[in-house]
């Protein structure tokens, strides 16, 4: 509730700065939450959703920022005061940052966002009536659709057959009223594709779900296999936290390791990173791979280990075709709308409605596929081992972050609550808009899948 009051009153950041200052002055631990009003400068009307005197309402709007500043300053990673990348002894100077610092989106990506429905109601309804009959009576029929941008570009190569559905295309969704569904690995594409109804990690049950959505999304985009058009209505991106994707990523190509060998190219290469290099997780990779002035590993394996993770090389396949590469094939000017893994039924129901159709998906249509349980050293990771990844990974977050603001279906709240969930993994590179290193150029790796 505090995080929804403040999704609105954050772009108050003068105000939102002096707290966080005061709080970082005096010791975050020292101070009681009912002393936080006594800390509030004077406001008039500028600091009121109406503009009226309201004295309630106002202590109401500041006092939950207060709560979110303290929140956020309390955030512990490291002993470097990770929290705007600060350090104690430059803390007064530095946080002069703080006053320019705003999640919201600005008012020209919200202008540009068209929320008018792809589909009337009535045909909406039709194409739902016609989905559920297959789903009810297809049996384990599986469908490859027509207008496969894949084949245009390599006519003589097998498209995978994943990308087949549960059902066929209706005749008149054609390649400008369809959803192309942009799979990115280890962010939850596996769940939504099954709901999809692609032929992905699914069980033997139909895990389609009657939906415009459904009904719509055509064809797929994963790794090298591209069989988007850039005609299509609506590109679907279904994204993660990267740092928790990049976690996930690294754990699926550890166990691919232990589940067979093999001489592929790809094999080799990820045996090179975590066997040969001894990276035993993504917290050693870290800690002896990426922090600087580390002799805990080879200079050689030092090198492979931000390669792979920046995705210049091919070690771990779902760090190479990351969050930079899927949305560098797409159109610059190509509609998005996106599924966070952490929000999923809100952000279903927000594109089902953008095409016409009802906010009706629930928690209990969706399915868990491709997941184990995970051993406690596989998902841990060191204060260390987090600043140095999340540094890494920054040109990726900020991708990451583009994605989030181009979305139709993503309203300003939307986007904030996701920053909020942001900074508590990479909280440096959730508030800048920049990184140190520049972005990699991955044209080759474009042009070839392309």
């Amino acid at each position: 509730e505090k995080a929804r009051c403040c999704s609105y009153h954050i772009s108050y950041q003068r105000q939102l700065s002096s707290i966080i200052r005061e709080l970082i002055r005096i010791g975050v631990s020292n101070k009681q939450p009912a002393d936080l009003p006594t800390m509030l400068p004077n406001s008039d009307s500028r600091y009121r959703k109406d503009g009226g005197s309201n004295n309630a309402n106002r202590n109401k709007v500041l006092f939950c920022c207060a709560a979110l500043a303290l929140s956020l300053a309390s955030i512990k990673l490291s002993g470097t005061n990770r929290f705007l990348g600060i350090s104690n002894a430059a803390a007064e100077d530095d946080l002069i940052k703080a006053e320019t610092f705003s999640f919201d989106l600005t008012d020209e990506e919200n202008d540009i966002k068209d929320t008018t429905p792809l589909f009337d109601s009535s045909f909406a309804e039709y194409l739902k009536k016609g989905l559920s009959w297959y789903v009810a009576n297809a049996g384990n029929k599986h469908f490859f659709y027509p207008d496969s941008n894949f084949h245009k570009t390599w006519p003589k190569a097998d498209i995978p057959y994943w990308t087949k559905k549960r059902f066929p295309l209706n005749k008149y969704i054609t390649p400008g009223k369809q959803t192309c569904f942009m799979h990115v690995g280890k962010a939850g594409g596996s769940t939504i594709g099954c709901l999809l109804g692609f032929s992905l990690h699914c069980d033997t049950n139909n895990q389609t779900v009657t939906s415009l959505l459904a009904a719509t999304t055509a064809h797929a985009t994963h790794r090298c296999v591209h069989d988007c058009s850039d005609e299509a209505a609506y590109h679907l991106f279904v994204v993660r936290d990267p740092l928790a994707r990049a976690l996930s990523a690294f754990n699926y190509g550890k166990q691919k390791l232990l589940e067979k060998n093999s001489t592929s190219k790809g094999w080799v290469r990820d045996k090179e990173l975590i066997f040969d290099c001894e990276f035993a997780s993504l917290n050693d990779l870290a800690e002896r791979g990426l922090v600087k002035d580390s002799h805990n590993a080879t200079e050689e394996c030092r090198v492979r280990a931000k390669k792979a993770l920046l995705g210049t090389e091919t070690s771990l396949i779902h760090w190479y075709y990351n969050y930079q590469y899927y949305y560098e094939m797409v159109s610059p000017d190509a509609n998005i709308v996106v599924i966070r893994n952490e929000h999923i039924v809100d952000d279903w129901n927000a594109v089902e409605t953008l095409l016409g159709g009802d906010a009706d998906f629930t928690q209990e249509h969706v399915p868990v596929n491709n997941a184990r349980e995970k051993k406690p050293e596989e998902v841990y990771l060191s204060d260390a081992a987090k600043v140095v990844l999340c540094e890494t990974l920054c040109n990726e977050i900020q991708v990451y972050k583009t994605i989030l603001k181009r979305a139709q279906n993503i309203k300003n709240e939307q986007y904030v609550q996701s920053m909020q969930e942001l900074v508590t993994s990479c909280p440096k590179e959730a508030m800048e808009e920049s990184c140190p290193d520049a972005k990699p150029d991955i044209r080759e790796k474009v042009d070839g899948c392309y």
